[in-house]
């Protein structure tokens, strides 16, 4: 899988979380509707429901190439800086742990874009060339910058949002910095950096000038884990 896939990716994903966002918001209205357009209003829902299932089979049978989900292999960032496909990787990898984090921190829907994960990480690799320790207060600040977490269909930017995406940012950064053996649950390691994360998202803005206290929190958190 190249890195030219992944608009299309967030494309068919925003597209279908668009049409199920769109019949839920409508529902309760077309129930007022008079028959005529209530039946207009029904065949569109099979045609977005049918048009859905094809968009998830498309966007996970062929576009996915099951990388990131090999038992036995481990993530970290520094595989993913010396892997040929790093970015690539490390996108498909955002959209699984960086969709769950934010669930733990936000009680509405959101989107996140392997297109700008993978902006994210190619930008953080191409400012850390001459120090690889910078890496991780890098990609926080770029996944931040970038808002690879993005609002869903319906509903409206909010401080919330912004806050509960920071906290999965950095939950997710911790989780690849943390030190664990091939055969580790990501998922369970993900749950103990949402616990951590809130004690960096306390004491910092991150902004630029934060970078060098911000590695030695993600540091210090990742031996926590």
């Amino acid at each position: 899988m190249t890195s030219g896939i992944l608009p299309i990716k967030d494309l068919l994903r925003g597209l279908r979380t668009g049409m199920t966002a769109g019949r839920v918001a409508i529902e309760p209205l077309s129930r007022d509707f008079p028959s005529p357009l209530r039946d207009v209003v029904d065949g569109l829902d099979v045609i977005a429901t049918r048009l859905e299932a094809t968009t998830s089979r498309l966007a996970h049978s062929i576009l996915d190439d099951g990388a990131t989900s090999q038992k036995g292999h481990g993530w970290t960032l520094q595989t993913l800086a010396n892997h040929p496909h790093g970015a690539t990787v490390f996108a498909q990898l955002a959209y699984g742990a960086l969709g769950a984090a934010y669930m733990r921190f936000a009680d509405q829907p959101a989107l996140v874009s392997e297109t700008l994960a993978a902006q994210a990480f190619k930008s953080a690799m191409d400012a850390t060339s001459m120090d690889r320790s910078e890496l991780p207060a890098e990609l926080l600040l770029q996944l931040k910058s970038a808002e690879v977490i993005r609002s869903a269909p319906f509903t409206l930017p909010s401080a919330q949002k912004d806050h509960s995406a920071i906290l999965a940012y950095t939950a997710f950064v911790i989780l690849l910095c943390a030190e664990r053996d091939s055969e580790s649950e990501d998922t369970d390691l993900l749950d103990l950096c949402c616990d951590t994360a809130p004690l960096i998202a306390r004491k910092f803005c991150f902004q630029p000038d934060e970078r060098s206290a911000l590695r030695t929190a993600i540091a210090d958190c990742a031996r926590l884990i």
